[in-house]
């Protein structure tokens, strides 16, 4: 089902109206802003959708401020992430005034939080414009004539709210240095974007009007939960928590219920602390195995009162429960309590904390936002209030950054009040607590074109599988057979998978990869077509053959009938040049010794191959009169190829530096074996399965994550080119792809028998063209060349799409062929 909604309002043109109107969006600096911040893509078409239909507003519409919309995106997915976005767009636009408006402390401080240098939750060190932090603490004391540094304003609703006769506040109160109260202050500038975070608050009279009021030229509501009120054309862009489980973007929910009636405090406590100790379990082992940093699982228990909370915190502290393992890990929160507990809930995702239950009487709502929650115990009667986005959303981030295919550690229990019958009877209901409106831009260009957006809506289903549902499904499950699954799936982690002995030694370089590019390498250059063309134009230009020049003379009669004649001269027949042939690798020499001393390179270890990589490519172009063409014209050559070389380190200086191998080490790190296998090479993909019988492979089993990169290994393996292959897991090879640090990790690694070394990687066809999947191939490209250089090994690239691999029918040859393999 599928509808649309003005989103930005319709665009009405007039025949008089000649002026044109036009979106004004640099779609260069938002592709920027997100590779800088490494936005997902949700937040990217979220900040999309705020710059589209602000310029739709003024520069479509033309009209007056302010621009008000509402962003709708899952907890978890990033909505912090969204905000810096848009502050480092505008303010790369000139924009600097921008306010963010916080619904209590908790938000407050957080958001400082994130635009804090040196904070650990900061999102400053990724942004170019660091923004300067106001507050109701420093406001007084800060340059606010200083133009050149973007500035965040941020304030609870509540001291923007006007003071009564009774309580004065400190931002409506006349500032000398400002000549104004400070928010009237922010009321008189022009350029000022406000964002209201948690914006399904401020629909009470005195909170709107003390956001509003400050008359932004741009007011953006950011929320998980929309308030009803909110009109429906306001939401400009929405994704739902259906389809952020569906794209494991969050955890899994699982819902847990019981067999039996049992629904009391210790009894379900006890419940959720046998799922979170298979966690704890799970996580250790996973870490051990993979390198991954520790996390500290918790569990977070909903209590509906200070009474209720109490008394969980009696049980769990009592010796005789579970053997008193829980007396000291528990941390009580609510309005009650003191400060110092407040801070300690700060620390409870350092893997050194002694916090393993968190018992809140609702204070955790909102602004709480850790990514150790792997269980939520609410003693609360009613699913649907648990199963509330807000709520849920406590325990939905990702610990790990992205999902592990453990089934364990990518889900979040929910145990449930209800026994697992009543469960059952209820899915249809449950169902519908996941069912949405995911909400997207949509730019249309008329037949003048001018441009426009509106925003389409599209249902979003959410399914609940019964029993052992899969990832990114949320399901319904008996607590029995979740703990079953549970020890089994632990029981699998503790199953290491070595390399097979026998095999053909893998051998992997180490090589050293800086974040800040400081001089430029011939390995650096991927694009050898570039050299090759502009050989096939050098040869079409020279002309070695002496041309002769004749004297001729002719007679003509003037009008006084006297006799002249006139001497000139006329182009002759060309005389081919007698000079000396200079023998083509004399030549090549020359033309490599030119390039290594080219003012832009730095001579080091493995650059005379690169450069003997570029002039081969440029003698190629030349063809078969290369050497006739080179004897009459070498320092032509090597000038042209110089300042191609030169032309390639101005455009690639910004890239990653890869200076030298330090190591070559023998491939072989343990595995963590799979709980579900399978043989079924051909049959279809299914996610988590450890794969078996590939002769080729380094390990016995092997996973993977599409269907695609399946059908890659089974082209791998059925080559009789390849001795050994390895499908490639977290942390096996990481290649620096952007200068920022940020790195590449590709699917597999194959070697031929004739030496050749293969990284590879397969892309679904429509990511091809992206950034992001280009950036990388070039970075690993460049690894490759670098290896190749200073190793003496034959290291190459590969990526391939679904139509590559289509088209191959299983043949290693043709695929490396379709994919243009070099």
């Amino acid at each position: 089902m599928a509808r649309r909604c003005a989103g930005a309002r319709a665009r009405v043109r007039r025949v008089t109206d000649i002026a044109p109107r036009t979106l004004h969006v640099n779609d260069d600096l938002i592709a920027a802003v997100a590779s800088r911040l490494d936005l997902r893509e949700p937040n990217v078409e979220a900040l999309r959708a705020i710059v589209y239909t602000t310029s739709q507003h003024y520069d479509v519409e033309r009209r007056p401020p302010p621009y008000e919309c509402v962003i709708d995106v899952a907890t978890g997915v990033g909505k912090t992430y969204v905000l810096a976005a848009a502050i480092e767009y505008w303010a790369a636009r000139g924009i600097r005034d921008f306010a963010v408006v916080a619904p209590g402390r908790t938000i407050l401080e957080k958001t400082i939080a994130n635009f804090t240098p040196g904070h650990p939750k900061s999102l400053v060190g990724e942004m170019d414009a660091k923004p300067l932090v106001v507050t109701a603490e420093n406001f007084a004391t800060v340059d606010h004539a200083d133009d050149a540094t973007p500035k965040v304003y941020v304030f609870t609703v509540q001291s923007l709210v006007k003071p009564t006769a009774k309580q004065g506040r400190r931002v409506h109160t006349f500032q000398e240095t400002l000549g104004d109260e400070f928010y009237g202050y922010l009321k008189g500038l022009g350029d000022l974007v406000v964002f209201a975070d948690e914006h399904h608050v401020y629909y009470g009279p005195a909170f709107s009007a003390a956001v509003r009021d400050l008359e932004p030229r741009v007011l953006i509501g950011l929320t998980a939960t929309p308030d009803p009120k909110t009109p429906r054309e306001e939401i400009v862009y929405a994704y739902p928590l259906a389809h952020a489980i569906a794209d494991r973007l969050v955890k899994t929910p699982v819902i847990v219920g019981r067999h039996d009636e049992r629904h009391d405090p210790r009894t379900k406590l006890a419940d959720g602390l046998r799922l979170l100790d298979a966690k704890r379990v799970a996580v250790e082992r996973y870490c051990a195995l993979t390198g991954a940093d520790p996390i500290n699982p918790v569990m977070l228990v909903i209590a509906t009162t200070i009474q209720e909370a109490e008394e969980v915190d009696s049980i769990l502290r009592d010796p005789e429960f579970m053997d008193g393992r829980y007396a000291d890990s528990v941390l009580t929160v609510h309005s009650k309590k003191s400060d110092e507990a407040l801070a300690e809930l700060d620390t409870v995702e350092d893997h050194n904390s002694r916090v393993r239950v968190i018992v809140s009487v609702g204070m955790l709502k909102e602004g709480w936002d850790v990514k150790n929650v792997y269980a939520i115990c609410s003693l609360r009667p009613m699913l649907s209030e648990l199963l509330q986005e807000q709520t849920l959303g406590r325990g939905l981030r990702l610990p790990f950054g992205a999902y592990t295919d453990v089934r364990l550690l990518d889900s979040l229990e929910v145990l449930a009040h209800e026994k697992y019958d009543q469960l059952l009877k209820r899915k249809g209901v449950l169902d519908q607590d996941f069912v949405d409106w995911r909400t997207r831009l949509v730019v249309h260009t008329d037949a003048l074109g001018d441009q426009s957006v509106t925003v389409e809506t599209t249902e979003t289903p959410g399914d609940i599988a019964v029993g052992r549902g899969e990832l990114g499904r949320p399901s319904i499950e008996e607590l029995g057979q979740r703990e079953a699954d549970a020890k089994r799936e632990t029981e699998g982690l503790a199953a290491t998978l070595e390399a097979r002995s026998g095999f053909p030694l893998i051998e992997l370089p180490r090589l050293t990869m800086s974040e800040v590019k400081h001089s430029f390498s011939l390995n650096d250059v991927t694009d050898l077509d570039a050299f090759e063309k502009l050989g096939r134009q050098f040869a079409l230009e020279p002309d070695d053959h002496l041309r002769r020049e004749e004297i001729v003379a002719t007679v003509e009669r003037g009008e006084d009938g006297l006799v002249r004649t006139q001497l000139g001269t006329r182009r002759g027949e060309a005389i081919e040049s007698q000079a000396e042939q200079i023998p083509l690798d004399a030549a090549k020499e020359q033309l490599v010794d030119a390039v290594l001393h080219a003012d832009v390179v730095t001579l080091r270890v493995g650059e005379d191959v690169g450069a003997a990589r570029i002039v081969n490519a440029f003698l190629r172009g030349l063809g078969a009169d290369a050497e006739r063409v080179l004897s009459g014209f070498l320092g032509t050559a090597a000038a042209r190829l110089v300042r191609a070389v030169t032309a390639e380190h101005r455009r690639f200086l910004a890239n990653p530096e890869y200076t030298k191998v330090v190591s070559i080490e023998p491939f072989a790190p343990a595995r963590i074996a799979r709980a579900e296998t399978s043989d079924d090479r051909s049959g279809t993909w299914k996610r988590g399965v450890g794969y078996t019988g590939f002769a080729k492979s380094l390990y016995e089993q092997d996973w993977f994550d599409s269907g695609l990169e399946k059908q890659l290994a089974v082209i791998l393996d059925d080559a009789s080119e390849i001795e050994v292959w390895a499908r490639l897991q977290r942390a096996d090879l990481r290649i620096v792809w952007e200068s920022d640090g940020r790195v590449y990790e590709p699917d597999f690694v194959a070697v031929e028998s004739g030496g050749t070394h293969w990284i590879a990687e397969s892309k679904a066809d429509r990511d091809l063209p992206s950034r992001d999947v280009r950036g990388k191939e070039f970075a690993a490209k460049r690894w490759a060349q670098h290896v190749s250089a200073q190793t003496g090994a034959d290291w190459r690239y590969l990526l391939v799409g679904e139509t590559d691999v289509a088209e191959a029918r299983g043949s290693w040859a043709a695929l490396k062929q379709l994919a243009g393999a070099q």
